[in-house]
């Protein structure tokens, strides 16, 4: 036999219990259900009203526990800390449904608005959304490379600037929607909660998915990434879009909202049906695409891979600020190298008659290649020529060669002007008129090349030191016209003291060079030198023109020519001009300045 219960009244006082539980269930039921048919809102009315009614309760059941005679100080110290517990969660839970019942745009509009502005919503998700898979197609078709064609910079500034522009109005539309949690979600407003947290969190999930694979086919292609990360004022890109695009939608607060609002997602579906509910109705197709969205991330991108990725997009900045720490360092270093000179300051080995007969061979589109021996940054380059310049001409030379060209006066007449010269002085009025200065006196500034300084204007004796050879595009008189042109609209740029040729904010020597006469088309007349990687990064010695020389000499599709080699001689501290074997021969000499005869 079981042992007699010690306490015969325990089971009825439970049933006692239950039963009253029971009732007042099924009672709090049917009132809820008439409250909400009476159209209460659950944030604004319900909630606080419950959370009211709950604190009265735990009040009334404390004192009636007293009234019974539960007393002592211990117990009474436990209720004491208790009820102010629930006392401030009942305080906390009413001012977050305050603030979460506080109107917003989205929550004012009536129901027949609110249909009107969700359609048209919908509709301009789905066009941006389109246009964003349409930028990352684009992008991952550009072809892999160190520096970019000028073609291809075209075509990867246009599909990053469409991507940027799709997904700033793609984050407004997820923004606006973002207040669905201000929408009810008792039957009163459910559908309206339901299509808002659909359109945030659709957004949300294909700016995550297009950012990502974005990111990934810039990453591929070094050339772009460094190339689309500068300023871009005519497209309304500051500078460091990629880096900002990483970090603002795929960083560590990204994947938790992907992650949370996939857990909201599966509440909805559990306690409200929301899959039934949408089905047929206008958020039908939405709800598709946010599954299938969830379910193709899910396939691509484990969790872990997410999260690495979201942490380096945030850490990005560091790296960023620890970069542009250095930079000056860097810069600083390399501008005291090119101004120091070891031996024989301030004079150097070609001279007087050599300069002026040097300038009668000239013609404007001439490439220049010098060297200066005893200078620092000798060092610090690779092969035997360390500078690169073009030669432009004064503005008499220039409208001798180019006014009067069939070919070039029709270009420059598309462009608005009649003559070439006239063309130069309205695109580039402040260097024309610093050039037509220097005319006036002894030293006309008939060279453009990139210095310490920047990118300037110079007299041909600033060029000349103690090695020089002058290169001949072999090229028409209108590729030439271009290309000094574009060489005019560096002017002012600053040195690239990073040695970056996948950039053009900021130039080199070579690189101003390159990038004037680089063909705008593939199969265009310009000069095609492919850029050698140095130290792990694609750049342009302008050893490599001499190089270039010596490959194509006496072929059909030698690029250059030469016009003159003048040379130094350290032994007799003078100079003379050399044949073309001497200059074929410098593209493999020593750099060293203790080397040279």
């Amino acid at each position: 036999m079981s042992p007699p219960d010690p306490n015969p009244n325990r089971l009825g006082r439970g049933l006692y219990v239950g039963g009253g539980l029971l009732l007042a269930g099924l009672a709090g039921v049917a009132v809820g259900y008439w409250l909400s048919d009476r159209g209460l809102h659950w944030l604004r009315t319900m909630l606080p009203a419950l959370s009211l009614l709950g604190l009265l309760g735990l009040l009334a059941m404390a004192y009636g526990s007293l009234r019974l005679g539960e007393t002592g100080w211990r117990r009474a110290r436990r209720r004491t800390i208790a009820l102010l517990a629930l006392g401030l969660l009942a305080g906390v839970v009413r001012l977050g449904v305050h603030w979460a019942a506080r109107p917003s745009p989205l929550s004012l509009l009536s129901p027949q608005l609110y249909g009107e502005v969700a359609a048209a919503d919908e509709s301009q998700y789905r066009i941006l959304v389109a246009n964003l898979e349409q930028s990352v197609r684009r992008l991952g078709e550009l072809p892999a490379a160190d520096v970019l064609d000028e073609a291809t910079e075209v075509w990867a500034l246009d599909a990053w600037s469409g991507f940027v522009d799709a997904a700033f109005a793609l984050d407004q539309l997820r923004r606006y929607h973002e207040d669905y949690y201000r929408l009810d979600l008792s039957r009163l407003e459910r559908d309206r909660h339901l299509r808002s947290f659909l359109l945030s969190f659709g957004a949300e999930l294909a700016l995550y998915q297009a950012t990502t694979q974005a990111v990934q086919a810039i990453g591929r292609n070094p050339g772009a990434a460094k190339f689309l990360e500068l300023p871009r004022p005519e497209h309304n890109l500051p500078a460091g879009t990629i880096t900002r695009a990483r970090e603002s939608l795929t960083g560590v607060g990204d994947l938790s909202r992907v992650i949370a609002g996939q857990r909201y997602l599966d509440y909805l579906d559990q306690m409200h049906q929301a899959a039934a509910e949408v089905q047929g109705r206008a958020p039908g197709a939405l709800y598709q695409e946010v599954r299938a969205r969830l379910k193709i991330l899910g396939q691509t991108q484990s969790f872990r891979e997410a999260a690495q990725g979201a942490v380096v997009a945030d850490l990005l900045p560091r790296a960023r600020d620890a970069k542009n720490w250095f930079f000056p360092v860097q810069a600083g270093v390399a501008e005291w190298m090119g101004d120091t000179r070891v031996r024989r300051e301030g004079r150097y080995l070609i001279r007087g008659e050599l300069i002026d007969d040097l300038a009668q061979l000239l013609e404007p589109g001439d490439v220049l290649l010098a060297r200066k021996n005893w200078y620092l940054s000798n060092l610090a380059l690779p092969g035997f020529w360390p500078h690169a310049a073009l030669y432009v001409g004064t503005s008499k030379v220039l409208a001798r060669d180019f006014d009067s060209d069939p070919e070039v006066t029709a270009w420059v007449q598309s462009q608005g002007a009649t003559h070439y010269t006239e063309y130069l002085e309205r695109r580039f009025p402040i260097a024309w008129e610093d050039r037509l200065r220097s005319e006036v006196g002894e030293e006309p500034r008939v060279v453009i090349e990139a210095l310490s300084e920047g990118v300037s204007q110079s007299a041909l004796d600033h060029v000349t030191g103690d090695y020089l050879a002058a290169l001949r595009p072999r090229l028409p008189k209108l590729s030439r016209a271009k290309a000094i042109a574009k060489a005019f609209s560096f002017l002012g740029r600053p040195y690239d003291f990073d040695f970056d040729f996948a950039t053009d904010q900021s130039l080199v020597c070579t690189e101003v060079v390159w990038r004037a006469y680089r063909p705008e088309q593939p199969g265009e007349p310009g000069l095609v030198i492919p850029p050698v990687t140095v130290a792990g990064r694609a750049t342009l010695p302008a050893n490599q023109f001499a190089v270039l020389y010596g490959q194509e000499k006496g072929s059909a599709q030698a690029q250059l020519e030469l016009v003159a080699f003048i040379e130094g001689q350290e032994a007799s501290r003078s100079a003379e001009v050399k044949d073309e074997a001497a200059f074929i021969a410098t593209a493999t000499r020593s750099k060293w300045d203790l080397g040279q005869p």
